[in-house]
């Protein structure tokens, strides 16, 4: 694997990962993070081609967000039950907060399988379906 930046939003850290125990590593202690403070937050995960992968912990669900380096379009967010109805509020550092839509949200294991393989190949994962992203207007 080559390293991946981390940015953990809501502890307002900024790691290098070199290996999957490390990336993991700073998975649990965002989600520790989130946990003891009772909110949900982002998690980047920036590889060296300059592509990101963004992923919501703090929750049963996770959702995630793709962007393809220096923010191009198309931005993509990951996608779960179409029909569900509603949105999420998340924090990118427990102090603002956003809406992430309902249908975005995915299982953990999904989000995992998608991160694992993000990992590996510094590309969009395939290991979930994705949606554009539309910004709220």
């Amino acid at each position: 694997m080559q390293p991946l930046a981390i940015r953990l939003r809501a502890a307002r850290r900024r790691l290098v990962a070199e290996s999957e125990t490390e990336v993991h590593a700073a998975l649990s202690a965002a989600e520790q993070e989130a946990d003891r403070v009772g909110k949900t937050a982002l998690v980047d995960f920036e590889a060296a081609n300059g592509s990101q992968l963004s992923m919501l912990v703090g929750g049963a669900e996770m959702m995630l967000s793709w962007r393809y380096a220096g923010d191009a379009e198309p931005r993509f967010l990951s996608l779960g039950d179409p029909d569900a109805q509603g949105s999420v509020a998340l924090t990118r550092d427990f102090k603002d907060s956003i809406d992430c839509p309902r249908w975005a949200l995915i299982s953990r294991a999904d989000a995992l399988a998608a991160l694992n393989e993000f990992v590996a190949s510094n590309e969009i994962p395939e290991a979930v379906q994705w949606a554009d992203y539309v910004p709220p207007q």
